[in-house]
């Protein structure tokens, strides 16, 4: 996709605590702010989503599944990948 956020495997950050930071960091320049996506781009809404807290983790850590691929975040701790799965499972992308 060629976006920011394929650049964001970085994990030296240790400002970033929350779930809602983290998804600012490492999704929303794909998937924007509010998580509302970019349909003509492919890039799915993921705000008040349907997959549980291990899907969210495992698109995250290998991004399989859907036409298109989103960044790989390989490196991205499970901690840090838990934060951003219940973000977005419960308090969502607002």
């Amino acid at each position: 996709m060629g976006s920011a956020g394929c650049d964001l495997d970085q994990h030296d950050h240790p400002d970033l605590k929350t779930g809602r930071e983290l998804f600012d960091y490492h999704c929303a320049p794909c998937h924007k702010a509010d998580g509302s996506g970019v349909f003509l781009k492919g890039v799915p809404a993921n705000r008040h989503t349907d997959l549980s807290v291990l899907q969210v983790m495992h698109k995250v850590q290998s991004a399989s599944g859907g036409k298109k691929a989103m960044p790989v975040f390989a490196r991205m701790p499970q901690q840090e990948q838990v934060k951003i799965a219940i973000y977005l499972k419960y308090l969502g992308a607002k």
